[in-house]
């Protein structure tokens, strides 16, 4: 069997999530493997200058430039879809036997390709909320018939939360499906976070405690929720790491308060230092159907360093085994914030100790995942 992820983000993407993860670990088993880029003009990009990977990726010509497309449409977007699929079968043809390979799609955004490519197997690694694929929200239709005829298509289906799993059930009572939340390389994570020194760009230690977060920036952060939250605790830096939709101007304007900062996108390998700096982690996502269908990779990075993590309300909060405090509105997050700094500093006992959250993460690692998914697959091929 050949796994071949159709992937939603690029090889190199800063947030190194799910996708990657899964074909590393396959990787290190023997597991034949090959990630194929979202077609973007960065793929093409890198496609001209000949750039080689470690890893077997593959990166497609993009069909058009995503702020195009709702001018395009969808019979057009299909028809050079079709012409993009079929150069793509080409380079597969050197990556991949077609009567083993097992197709991973992340997005609805191929279902066009799906068309022209002869897999035999076809699995949706649902992972996300259907927006979070959309470029453009006048897409959202589009894109929403895709999904449908994905999952009409598919032999089955891998979900990374129950509220993913309950939508596709709605659109196909009988489609083979398998949950699969993500995790983390813990010792992997916390090697690195101990090799790095501690960031010269976060506060220095020693003064106010600090919390952080790291991860996209988009518009699933409650943005008022986090102006309330720095605003109500001006004894307490705050740090703000990643890539974002907005310009740091206008980051500043959303967020005025002194105490917080936003040092935009690091390295992954840098990563783990800035968690490790961190006293407590917070995951501040919008009450909307992204962030109640996440299952977000951070709060498994957060808990391989045994960090304090709180966070608005996500998807199968019940599967962190009391680990990570919910709350939902500014009063319960300031709370919980306060309460969790108060247990680091030593000011207040800790309900759940640094070890609990490490042994969680540790047993909730990429390559039990990887195993889960390849297994997953390997039943239905």
């Amino acid at each position: 069997m050949q796994l071949v992820s159709m992937s939603a983000v690029t090889w190199d993407f800063p947030l190194r999530g799910r996708t990657r993860m899964l074909t590393e670990s396959w990787l290190r088993r023997g597991q034949a493997t090959t990630f194929v880029q979202v077609p973007s003009h960065r793929s093409a990009l890198e496609r001209l200058l000949r750039r080689r990977e470690d890893a077997p990726v593959v990166r497609p010509w993009p069909i058009q430039p995503a702020r195009r497309w709702p001018a395009v449409g969808e019979v057009a977007l299909r028809r050079r879809a079709a012409k993009r699929a079929r150069e793509l079968r080409r380079q597969l043809d050197r990556h991949v036997s077609w009567d083993s390979a097992v197709a991973l799609v992340v997005s609805p955004i191929w279902t066009p390709w799906l068309e022209h490519l002869p897999f035999r197997t076809v699995v949706y690694d649902c992972i996300d909320d259907l927006s979070v694929h959309v470029p453009d929200r006048r897409l959202l239709p589009i894109v929403s018939r895709w999904e449908d005829e994905l999952v009409a298509r598919a032999n089955g289906a891998i979900v990374s939360a129950g509220v993913l799993g309950a939508a596709i059930r709605a659109r196909r009572a009988d489609l083979p499906l398998a949950t699969v939340h993500n995790g983390v390389d813990a010792e992997a994570f916390r090697d690195a976070a101990r090799r790095e020194a501690r960031p010269a760009d976060l506060p220095k230690p020693g003064g106010a405690p600090l919390v952080g977060f790291v991860g996209a920036l988009y518009d699933w952060i409650d943005w008022p929720l986090v102006a309330q939250g720095v605003a109500a605790l001006p004894g307490i830096d705050f740090a703000f790491v990643g890539p974002s939709s907005r310009s740091p101007r206008e980051l500043r304007e959303l967020v005025p308060s002194a105490n917080a900062v936003f040092l935009g996108p690091r390295p992954f390998a840098r990563v783990p230092a800035y968690v490790n700096a961190f006293d407590v982690c917070w995951v501040p996502f919008r009450r909307d159907a992204v962030g109640l269908s996440a299952n977000p990779v951070k709060i498994y990075e957060y808990l391989a360093l045994g960090r304090p993590v709180v966070s608005t309300p996500v998807a199968d909060p019940k599967s962190f085994e009391g680990l990570v405090t919910f709350g939902s509105g500014s009063d319960e997050i300031v709370a919980a914030l306060r309460a969790a700094v108060a247990g680091v500093a030593g000011r207040d006992r800790e309900p759940v100790d640094r070890a609990a959250r490490e042994r969680f993460a540790d047993a909730n690692s990429w390559d039990a995942r990887a195993a889960d998914v390849a297994r997953f697959a390997h039943s239905l091929a």
